[in-house]
C-alpha cells in the first residue's frame, strides 16, 4: 500500500525541481535581453557621440571659412591687387578644437568690378595633421562701389559719433563740430583717413539770428571723450587740443600727421541738388498704393520706370524686389524695411538714380541694396525742412537753417549692407544707428550712434574701390 504523504511529497519534489530548470532558463533569457538592450544603447551612444563630435568639427570648420572670407576682404579692401592667401592662415589650434586653417582665392569676374572669393576650410585633430576632421568651403561674390567727393560731408550741424561708432575708409568733412562719445574712432591705426573741421557753427544757440552759420573765432571744434580717437591728418579750425587723454586721441596713424596746429580748413558748402529740374523730369505718375509699383500682393518683384512719381507715403517691406530704372520722386515719405531688396538696372550704365523724398526716410531691417553691374549705385535725398518753405526750399540759413539742421529726416538702421548707396538730408539730420556699409552720408548733421563700423567707399582719398559681399553661397566638397 502506497503512503499518500510520501507520494506527495515525491511529487512536490519533482514538481520544485522543474519549476528550478524554468527559473534558471528564464534568467538567462532576460539576461541576455538585458545585455542585447546594453549593447543597443551603447552603440547608439558611441554613434550619438561620434555624429556630435562631427558636426563640432564640421560647425568649426564653417566658422573658420567664414573668418577666412572676413580676413581675404578685409585685405582685399587695403590692396586691391590682394589675390588670397595662398598658404595656410591658422585659426586655432588646441587640445579642446583641434586645428583649424584656411586657404583663400581671389578670382576676378567677366566683367571687372566684381570678384569671387573663395575660402577652404579645415579642422584636424590636435597633433594629428593627416586627419581631416572637417571642411567647409564659402564662395562670395564681392561688389566694387564707390562715391563722388566726401564720404562723410557735413554742414553746421556737425558729426556726432556715440557707442562703439567707426568710420572708416573715408575722408570726413565737417563745416561745423566733431563731437565723439563712448569708444567711437575715425580712422583706423593702419588705415588713417583725412578729416577737415571748418568751425563753422557760430553763432550758437537755439536762436542765433540771420548771421548763422559763420565760422567761429574762438573755442575747439573736436570735442572727444577719453576712449575716443581720431587716426589721420586733421584740420581743424582753431584746435590746439589732440584730446583728453594725455597720450593724445588724435593720432598719425602709419602714415597720418596727426593734428595740424594752425591750419584752417575752410568751409564747403555741402552738396546740393536741384529739386525743380528732378520734378520737371516725371513722365510717370501713380498713387504710392499702386499695385504695379508697390508689392501689394505676390508675386513680389516689380518694375520702377525712369522719372517715376508717386503720390504720398511709399511703404516696401516684406520680400518686395524693385528693380529701378532712373530716377523716383516721392511727395511723401519712404519707408524700406523687413527684407525688401531694392536693385539698380543694369541699363542705366553709369549715371546714379536719385530717389528724391519730400518727407523722410527710414531704412531699417534687413533691407538691401544691390549696385548694378558697373557699381553704380542710388542717392536719396530728403528735401524735408523746418522751415515755412517746406519742402520746397531753395535756401536756408539763419534760424531756419538751426531749426531744420537736427530735424531726422534721412534714418539708415539695422545691420544693413548699402554698398555705393548715398544718403543726402537736404536741410536736416543723416542718423546710422547700425552698422555695415554705404556709399556716402551728406547732411546738415551726420549722427552714427551705432555700435559697428561704417565702411564707406569714396574716389576723395585713394582714389580705389570699396569692395563688399553681395552674394553668399557655402559648397561641399566631393
Amino acid at each position: 500500500m502506497i503512503n499518500p504523504l510520501k507520494f506527495v511529497l515525491k511529487r512536490h519534489r519533482k514538481l520544485a525541481k522543474n519549476q528550478s530548470g524554468m527559473f534558471v532558463v528564464a534568467v538567462i533569457i532576460v539576461a541576455g535581453a538585458l545585455v542585447m538592450v546594453g549593447v543597443t544603447i551603447l552603440s547608439y551612444s558611441v554613434s550619438q557621440y561620434a555624429l556630435t563630435q562631427r558636426n563640432i568639427f564640421n560647425s568649426n570648420a564653417l566658422l573658420v571659412a567664414e573668418a577666412g572670407i572676413e580676413q581675404t576682404l578685409h585685405e582685399l579692401n587695403i590692396d586691391e591687387s590682394f589675390t588670397g592667401f595662398t598658404s595656410e592662415q591658422e585659426f586655432f589650434n588646441s587640445p579642446e578644437q583641434g586645428r583649424g586653417f584656411y586657404t583663400s582665392e581671389i578670382v576676378e569676374a567677366t566683367d571687372s568690378n566684381s570678384r569671387y572669393i573663395t575660402v577652404i576650410a579645415q579642422v584636424h585633430r590636435f597633433n594629428k595633421p593627416d586627419r581631416v576632421e572637417g571642411t567647409r568651403i564659402i564662395q562670395v561674390t564681392t561688389v566694387g562701389t564707390s562715391s563722388e567727393g566726401y564720404a562723410v560731408h557735413t554742414g553746421p550741424g556737425g558729426l556726432i559719433l556715440g557707442g562703439s561708432a567707426n568710420i572708416t575708409n573715408s575722408d570726413v568733412f565737417v563745416n561745423g563740430t566733431i563731437t565723439l562719445n563712448g569708444a567711437s574712432k575715425i580712422g583706423t591705426h593702419d588705415q588713417p583717413v583725412n578729416v577737415q573741421v571748418a568751425h563753422q557753427s557760430c553763432p550758437t544757440g537755439n536762436n542765433p539770428g540771420p548771421t548763422f552759420p559763420v565760422v567761429c573765432t574762438t573755442g575747439q571744434p573736436i570735442s572727444m571723450a577719453w576712449s575716443t580717437n581720431i587716426y589721420g591728418s586733421v584740420c581743424a579750425t582753431n584746435q590746439t587740443s589732440t584730446g583728453p587723454n594725455p597720450s593724445g586721441n588724435i593720432q598719425p596713424g602709419t602714415s597720418g600727421d596727426g593734428l595740424i596746429l594752425g591750419c584752417v580748413a575752410d568751409p564747403v558748402s555741402p552738396p546740393t541738388y536741384n529739386k525743380t529740374a528732378h520734378v520737371a523730369a516725371v513722365e510717370t505718375t501713380a498713387n504710392s498704393n499702386n499695385n504695379l509699383y508697390v508689392c501689394n500682393q505676390w508675386p513680389f518683384q516689380r518694375t520702377w520706370p525712369a522719372n517715376l512719381r508717386l503720390n504720398g507715403n511709399v511703404n516696401i517691406g516684406s520680400s518686395c524686389d524693385i528693380t529701378i530704372n532712373g530716377d523716383a520722386y516721392i511727395t511723401g515719405d519712404l519707408t524700406i524695411g523687413g527684407a525688401a531688396t531694392i536693385r539698380v538696372s543694369d541699363t542705366v550704365g553709369t549715371d546714379r538714380p536719385v530717389v528724391l523724398v519730400d518727407g523722410e526716410i527710414n531704412i531699417g531691417g534687413s533691407a538691401q541694396m544691390v549696385a548694378n553691374d558697373q557699381g553704380t549705385g542710388i542717392q536719396f535725398v530728403s528735401y524735408q525742412a523746418n522751415a515755412a518753405c517746406n519742402p520746397n526750399c531753395t535756401s536756408l540759413s539763419g534760424n531756419d537753417l538751426r531749426n531744420s539742421q537736427n530735424v531726422q529726416t534721412v534714418r539708415v538702421g539695422g545691420g544693413v549692407n548699402l554698398p555705393g548707396m548715398i544718403f543726402h538730408a537736404h536741410w536736416g539730420r543723416v542718423t546710422i544707428a547700425g552698422s555695415g556699409s554705404v556709399g556716402a552720408a551728406a547732411g546738415q548733421t551726420v549722427d552714427m550712434s551705432g555700435a559697428g563700423t561704417v565702411v564707406f567707399g569714396t574716389n576723395l582719398s585713394s582714389g580705389e574701390t570699396t569692395w563688399t559681399i553681395s552674394s553668399y553661397q557655402q559648397r561641399f566638397p566631393n
